[in-house]
């Protein structure tokens, strides 16, 4: 999956953010931002499949853009 991400410096910190979801995340490093934001986005996913209906005939699919 591709995210769409903004990294910004505030202060002594990054700050991730995917501009899709607005899930966002920190780190002391550029890097570290990203690797925490995907973390959270992978989290993030999981609950949203955990939490979405369950209906006959309803599949979840994954794809790229």
């Amino acid at each position: 999956m591709k995210a769409v991400v903004q990294v910004e410096k505030e202060g002594k910190w990054y700050v991730a953010t995917d501009l899709v979801t607005h899930v966002a995340d920190q780190g002391r490093t550029r890097e570290e931002a990203v690797r925490n934001l995907r973390k959270g986005l992978r989290q993030h996913y999981e609950v949203l499949l955990e939490l979405a209906p369950k209906r006959r005939g309803t599949k979840v699919l994954q794809f790229e853009v």
